[in-house]
């Protein structure tokens, strides 16, 4: 069940991921969406939340820009569904290999373990449980033009 549900959250991340790469990074009519161009100040920087899900312990890639944000909640029928999501879009000039491995040497460090780790040439993607399985986190990275997408996602129980 666990496997399954991993792999429909990454299916949900890959659909808004798309979404953002062909609009540009545009507003699409999600939900709680908002833009900013303000850039972290260090590496650790965290991201805080707006929509109840806590993001001091997801690092933040220094000067990456966000570009989008956004919340959703799905009524769970069952006790081991994740039921609430936030996700957050950044954009930086950095390689997508250099970000990847500040995501996979960070994670850890924030209390993360690493449940998967995927990368082809133009997308890296990991996935992180916490709590018990009872946070999931997915890192989301795409390459385009020079420039680096961070797609970041959160979830919990």
């Amino acid at each position: 069940m666990k496997k399954i549900v991993t792999l429909l959250l990454v299916l949900a991340l890959l659909l808004c991921t798309t979404g953002l790469v062909a609009c540009g990074g545009k507003d699409g009519g999600s939900t709680q969406t908002s833009k900013t161009t303000s850039a972290a100040s260090t590496k650790t920087t965290t991201s805080s939340s707006s929509g109840g899900l806590t993001w001091n312990d997801i690092p933040m890639y220094s000067g990456a820009s966000q570009i989008q944000k956004g919340t959703w909640s799905i009524p769970s029928t069952e006790e081991d569904e994740y039921s609430n999501f936030e996700w957050r879009y950044y954009e930086t000039n950095a390689g997508i290999e250099t970000v990847s491995a500040f995501y996979k040497s960070q994670m850890p460090g924030k209390g993360w373990t690493e449940a998967g780790w995927f990368e082809t040439p133009q997308v890296h993607w990991g996935v992180f449980n916490k709590n018990n399985e009872k946070d999931a986190a997915m890192i989301w990275l795409s390459s385009d033009e020079g420039k680096t997408v961070i797609a970041l996602w959160r979830a919990t129980k």
